[in-house]
């Protein structure tokens, strides 16, 4: 038996028609597989990249945090309460623009690592040139004091005065200082 050229043509074109097939069917099955993992890689290598600039960014992050810790009032860790010393700053602040604050009211210590932040709320009256010159100079003193709210009625009929109150954080460190010791006294 003798296979013709035109046979032998037409073997070659089915066996590679079959191979092609067979080969869209085995590929076919995984093409979404593939397209799927291509997407994940796409979306792991942008996180790496993003990881990256986090990494590079942390030291100035670090730098920046240690800039503003440097404004930061400073305690002794082993001081009880250091609410009295931050209403009495708010209090000499408020004095200086003649602001009256009626009462003072500490509220408990929030802690983050070694950040400390403490809420004042002051009950203020007084004339809005006053609580201006308050409010600035409490913005000039960096992130020492922000005041989260703000409540601002009249005072009274035709006064020119304002009354209100106010929430005042005050954000500080602690940290321990060395004892220092003392010479006994002569007699």
């Amino acid at each position: 038996m003798k296979i013709s050229q035109r046979e032998m043509i037409l073997g070659v074109v089915s066996l590679a028609t079959l191979l092609a097939g067979g080969t869209w069917y085995m590929i076919d099955g995984k093409l979404a597989e593939h397209k799927a993992k291509k997407v994940e890689i796409q979306k792991l290598e942008q996180q790496i990249r993003l990881d990256h600039r986090r990494v590079k960014m942390q030291d100035e992050w670090i730098a920046d945090l240690n800039e503003l810790q440097k404004d930061l009032r400073v305690f002794d860790i082993k001081q009880k309460s250091v609410s009295p010393e931050l209403m009495k700053t708010v209090n000499a602040i408020a004095a200086k623009h003649a602001l009256n604050i009626t009462r003072n009211q500490p509220r408990g210590e929030n802690t983050t690592d070694d950040l400390f932040e403490m809420a004042i709320n002051c009950p203020w009256e007084g004339k809005l040139e006053a609580l201006v010159g308050f409010l600035t100079e409490l913005q000039q003193q960096g992130v020492r004091y922000d005041v989260r709210s703000l409540n601002i009625v009249p005072a009274g009929q035709n006064t020119g005065k304002l009354k209100g109150s106010m929430i005042i954080n005050c954000a500080y460190t602690k940290k321990a200082f060395p004892e220092t010791k003392t010479a006994p006294k002569a007699n």
